[in-house]
């Protein structure tokens, strides 16, 4: 009898025993937009602000100061541009956003992510399309303040947070992507009575899936 349960225990140990997989843990993040100027001469908030998809974004310190890790993907216009000017505006998406609910006609779910992200500044005019789509890119202004609109890219219009980044240090090689570590600047809301108990209103990649916009691996889908 003891010999069986023994038996019977191992058996359940090798059933249950780990397995080595190839596959990555699906999971939920917020769904952030980076915008980038090409500085230069140029005005930082004209045309020259250029915008993608982002989701490898996450705070990673508060003291001394707030810092952040964000990863971009070498070869794009965003990685160029903020290679060159060590800052950029993180952007936190709404809902609205992935509906494409702005100031356009219409329906067209999920066009928006799909110019950001799925698109190459170098070869179309975001601006012109998210215009299009009712949301026209803007300065961002903090409580009438403009001394240093110049020195930074346009926004979304209605993200719910606004995260001004510059970049710590030397960028981190990490093979497709590379990672930089980013000082918190200043932290903007549209919502004034926004606190830390709240719970935001963002979009996540859980349902850019389930509105069929990216697949499992995170990429643009393409509409069929």
């Amino acid at each position: 009898m003891m010999l069986l349960l023994l038996l019977s225990t191992l058996l359940c140990l090798c059933a249950s025993a780990y397995q080595a997989t190839t596959i990555p843990p699906l999971i939920d993040v917020p769904t952030f937009s980076l915008s980038t100027s090409s500085g230069g001469d140029d005005d930082a908030s004209s045309s020259s602000s250029t915008m993608n998809i982002l989701t490898y974004a996450s705070p990673v310190a508060i003291k001394p100061h707030r810092m952040w890790s964000i990863s971009l993907y070498k070869g794009t216009l965003s990685h160029e541009n903020f290679i060159k000017e060590k800052r950029g505006i993180l952007q936190l998406l709404r809902p609205a956003h992935a509906l494409c609910k702005g100031d356009g006609e219409g329906d067209a779910s999920g066009k928006l992510i799909r110019v950001l992200g799925g698109s190459s500044g170098r070869d179309v005019d975001k601006q012109a399309m998210c215009e299009e789509l009712g949301f026209a890119w803007k300065p961002l202004e903090c409580n009438g303040e403009t001394n240093d609109i110049a020195d930074w890219p346009q926004v979304l219009p209605h993200c719910v947070y606004y995260l001004k980044l510059e970049l710590v240090g030397e960028m981190i090689d990490c093979g497709s992507h590379d990672v930089a570590l980013c000082r918190v600047v200043e932290m903007v809301s549209e919502d004034d009575s926004i606190n830390a108990a709240d719970e935001l209103d963002y979009i996540s990649t859980r349902t850019l899936r389930e509105m069929d916009i990216i697949s499992e691996f995170g990429r643009i889908k393409d509409i069929e």
